[in-house]
């Protein structure tokens, strides 16, 4: 007996193949297993005590249920192996939403300190404009109100980011439920809100976007490695951004100072009048 995906990840494999080329799993071994676990469930006496349960059962020993073509076979038992998956990430996923739920936490706290040392508040940010941030160079922490501008926008990424991993762990749980139920569950991806605050974070704090960017790239997920590139792309804007504006400013600095000519036999008065129309 040849499976057609492998056991273990669920990933498609050719009759020809005896080894899973995405995580080593030992095929022939596995269609053995699968053989072995079915035969003891035709010489069980007592059938499961419920439908699900039967639907769950006939999953993990890869048995055709009745009524049932080969294809939804299949993906009735990738279902079961892709719950089992869930199931284990679960636990690791809580723990990363408790961590951002206190970093995010932690950043609104900063920004809020951040805040008050600023003149007027909210309103001294109207003063903000580009040759503020062009006399900051490389430095953009100089200005207190450029500071509060990135680590505010770092913890509304957070926010975005907690809103979408609290979603996604919603979603696991329901698929979960669904497979036992003997369901087919809905697709989990990375939710939108994640991924918005992922790119915000990246801008924001380039080398921190930089590093997850990389770290995502080499993910098995597709998912993953898309949102990856769009982080390393949004990291090296900012970067190239805060570069530019260094360049910008060491340019302007070198530059002597340009004075209005005062105009012969004008006076006082000619002299304001050409500065008029400088």
């Amino acid at each position: 007996m040849r499976v057609s995906s492998c056991p273990k990840c669920g990933a498609k494999v050719a009759q020809s193949d005896n080894v899973c080329m995405d995580c080593g799993e030992d095929l022939i071994a596995a269609s053995q297993d699968i053989v072995q676990q079915a035969m003891k469930e035709a010489k069980a006496p007592a059938g499961p005590a419920s439908p699900a349960a039967a639907v769950a059962g006939g999953a993990a020993a890869g048995i055709v249920l009745p009524g049932e073509n080969a294809e939804e076979k299949r993906l009735r038992v990738f279902d079961k192996q892709e719950a089992d998956v869930l199931r284990k990430q679960r636990p690791a996923m809580v723990v990363i939403l408790l961590i951002a739920v206190v970093g995010t936490g932690a950043m609104f706290a900063v920004a809020s300190g951040m805040l008050k040392k600023i003149e007027g508040g909210l309103a001294g940010l109207k003063g903000l404009n580009v040759a503020a941030f062009k006399a900051v160079g490389l430095n953009p922490f100089d200005d207190d109100r450029i500071a509060f501008v990135i680590v505010a926008g770092i913890a509304i990424a957070g926010l975005l980011c907690v809103i979408g991993e609290v979603r996604r762990l919603w979603g696991v749980c329901s698929a979960i439920s669904a497979v036992n139920r003997g369901e087919t569950p809905n697709v989990v991806h990375i939710s939108v809100f994640t991924q918005i605050g992922l790119l915000v974070a990246a801008f924001f704090a380039p080398p921190i976007g930089l590093i997850l960017g990389i770290i995502f790239k080499l993910s098995k997920d597709e998912d993953t490695r898309s949102i990856g590139s769009l982080m390393i792309y949004a990291s090296l804007l900012s970067a190239a951004i805060l570069v530019v504006n260094w360049i910008w400013s060491l340019a302007s600095a070198s530059l002597p100072a340009k004075s209005a000519p005062t105009p012969k036999g004008g006076g006082d008065e000619g002299a304001a009048l050409w500065r008029m129309f400088a």
